[in-house]
């Protein structure tokens, strides 16, 4: 085949355009076998898996079995939002929970991993809300015992497609021979971040939440129904749906509820669920 003839019109610029991206992901590719056992690894494994998919920014994190999770690094993100990711929302993230239950790499949508019912949830509606976020997918590989790597992409506007998925899932065999070579290089001290470790919360999954029973108690048992389906992630109208009760009873409800717990928002209750849910022995630092 003559590489240097392009047919002319619309089929002869989608040849070109799969040829130039062609290129480009073998130049990444060599790249990222290239910069194995070096301080470059993770940035050219990351180049790699963004040539072959459009996207906005790209998140790094760490994610073990027992211990709080790890931002590696990120590219277009906020450090205020990677702060407020490591002391509040990790619970509320369902790739940390799917890799503490599961510890299975793979290529993750994050609407194959979080349920209809928590979209309004914490980690959606909170932390990609404020990190201008409209959906991700994440690249999950072993990262030594316990412990993954997890490679995020994230869009602010559109949603990834199954065809944008499923190349990311025909890679991802490379990906994972590739960041298996480095870790197979790696001391047994090797740190990939300075990131002192403390034991991680149990994930919080929304559509189970359950209320302590000295959590709130001057709630009443309605309230604390009500204040259950809140956590779940539930709208209002879902929430009076499942009571049995109108809309508008249950927007008063909400409101009497944050006057008796002295919040004046959604986020408020969240946090002094964090806050004050009893830990575990194992969930407390060290």
């Amino acid at each position: 085949m003559n590489w240097r003839y392009v047919p002319k019109g619309t089929l002869g610029e989608a040849m070109l355009g799969e040829l130039k991206t062609n290129q480009a992901v073998i130049r990444a590719l060599a790249g990222a076998i290239s910069a194995v056992g070096s301080n470059n690894h993770v940035d050219r494994l990351v180049d790699l898996i963004g040539t072959l998919v459009p996207h906005d920014l790209i998140t790094i994190v760490r994610y073990s079995t027992t211990q709080r999770p790890e931002f590696v690094s990120h590219r277009n993100f906020s450090d205020r939002m990677v702060r407020k990711y490591l002391d509040i929302y990790y619970v509320y993230d369902p790739f940390y929970a799917h890799w503490r239950k599961h510890q299975k790499p793979g290529v993750y949508p994050l609407n194959r991993l979080q349920a209809k019912a928590q979209r309004r949830g914490i980690y959606i509606a909170e932390f990609l809300g404020q990190s201008v976020i409209s959906d991700e997918v994440g690249v999950m590989l072993h990262d030594g015992p316990g412990w993954c790597l997890g490679i995020f992409l994230d869009r602010k506007k559109r949603s990834f497609t199954q065809k944008e998925i499923a190349r990311l899932e025909s890679g991802f065999a490379a990906f994972a021979a590739i960041h298996d070579l480095d870790t197979r290089s790696r001391s047994s001290d090797f740190m990939r971040t300075t990131q002192p470790s403390s034991l991680g919360r149990e994930p919080l999954v929304q559509n189970a939440t359950l209320l302590p029973a000295d959590l709130w108690p001057e709630l009443s048992g309605r309230e604390r129904e009500l204040v259950r389906l809140i956590l779940a992630g539930h709208p209002t109208a879902s929430i009076a749906q499942k009571l049995g009760i109108a809309a508008g009873t249950a927007k008063n409800h909400r409101l009497h509820i944050y006057k008796k717990l002295d919040i004046t928002t959604e986020r408020e209750l969240f946090l002094q669920y964090i806050d004050r849910r009893p830990r575990k022995e194992d969930e407390k630092d060290p």
